[in-house]
């Protein structure tokens, strides 16, 4: 996978966009890759920009870094539909 076939999906996907390379804008559960000495580094960054260390995965291939970065791209995605389906779950019960 390149770089422009990660943005394809996302587009598609209607997936955040990631920080690739120090190019985007860090927020909760954003997903960063970096490159430094021929190791590109994937990982998500918490509510105050930190690194969350359980996310860290280093890779020797650009593209193999890129194939992680959607797929965390997508296992955000998903965890937030899901948080949004228990709160509208939970603001039903309170309606009633």
């Amino acid at each position: 996978m390149d770089t422009n076939e990660l943005m394809q999906h996302v587009a598609d996907e209607r997936l955040d966009t990631p920080i690739l390379d120090g190019v985007g804008s860090l927020h909760e559960d954003a997903v960063v890759m970096t490159h430094d000495a021929g190791v590109w580094t994937v990982y998500l960054v918490d509510e105050r920009d930190a690194i969350v260390r359980s996310t860290l995965k280093t890779f020797d291939s650009k593209s193999d870094a890129l194939e992680h970065v959607l797929t965390k791209l997508r296992q955000v995605a998903a965890a937030r539909a899901a948080l949004a389906r228990m709160r509208a779950r939970r603001s039903d019960r309170t309606a009633d």
